[in-house]
């Protein structure tokens, strides 16, 4: 993000979240941008839908190259030449890395001031946030299973609380986090994707609605955005909930309110006023469209 100016080409390695944010930040600034993807798919962690919905959609805008792996890169700075395993090439002025992220734990010898790491390099937290030193607790990236900022900063909230109350300790919950892709359209999401349930031997129910269904999606001439609810249908209990669309971020969070506080669907959707034509009645119809 230091660099000058947008490349003209840019070869990114990759296709989660941060790839798909910073395809769109580059593209939209002017580069030619071609996506490095070992998997049929971007945003791998997503529901299936959102996948695949998603990785259609942006066939169009950038130069995927989807079930390639790299494998070596030549050429000089600023002229670069990426080989991948299928024997194609792709010349780009820069490349963009974006396959994960490491806690540095290893750089910083943590063990030395007795704090204990996971096999993954996080450092040892318990549910208080308190790591195996005495006095020294830990927040954010370093130690969250969760890596995002949100999240860091109930940890901070936590930690803040916790030196200052030592006998009065609260933690931080990592069952329901929510999380967005900020990319056109947004994507958000809540709690198990729809091959967890599979996986899992769960009984679940699916909701399906578009944007185009209620009065303000079909104002906005949408015919890609959706809203997908999953849900217990013995007891209505939300298991997870995924949309694609303008505001997903926004719209997303009575789903999420429902999921924390243990809201049944067919409450959530049959008890509270739902404004007409706000664009929310698309959570509203994929509620009701579970059929509970």
């Amino acid at each position: 993000m230091r660099i000058d100016a947008p490349p003209r080409r840019l070869a990114i390695l990759g296709g989660g979240y941060i790839a798909a944010e910073l395809a769109e930040v580059f593209a939209e600034a002017g580069s030619s941008v071609t996506i490095v993807e070992k998997e049929e798919r971007l945003l791998g962690p997503q529901d299936e839908t959102v996948r695949e919905r998603f990785t259609d959609l942006v066939r169009s805008r950038y130069d995927l190259r989807l079930g390639r792996e790299l494998t070596g890169v030549g050429g000089r700075p600023g002229a670069l030449r990426l080989s991948l395993d299928d024997g194609s090439t792709i010349d780009a002025d820069t490349m963009l890395a974006a396959v994960g992220r490491a806690p540095n734990s290893d750089r910083l010898n943590v063990e030395a001031a007795g704090i204990a790491t996971h096999d993954d390099g996080r450092v040892r937290v318990d549910r208080h946030q308190r790591t195996t030193a005495e006095g020294v607790l830990a927040l954010g990236d370093i130690c969250s299973p969760v890596p995002l900022k949100h999240v860091a900063n109930r940890e901070a909230k936590v930690v803040a609380h916790n030196l200052r109350h030592p006998d009065d300790l609260i933690a931080a919950d990592h069952d329901l986090v929510p999380a967005a892709v900020f990319t056109q359209p947004q994507i958000a999401s809540v709690g198990a994707t729809e091959q967890d349930c599979r996986d899992r031997g769960l009984d679940y129910g699916v909701g399906l609605a578009g944007y185009g269904d209620v009065a303000y999606g079909w104002a906005m001439e949408d015919t890609t955005g959706f809203c997908k609810v999953l849900a217990d249908p013995g007891t209505g209990r939300l298991l997870g909930a995924h949309l694609m669309g303008a505001e997903a971020s926004t719209l997303i969070q009575p789903l999420v309110l429902a999921a924390t506080l243990g809201i049944d669907a067919t409450t959530l959707a049959e008890s509270p006023y739902w404004i007409h034509p706000a664009l929310t009645e698309v959570v509203e119809n994929a509620l009701l469209d579970l059929g509970l």
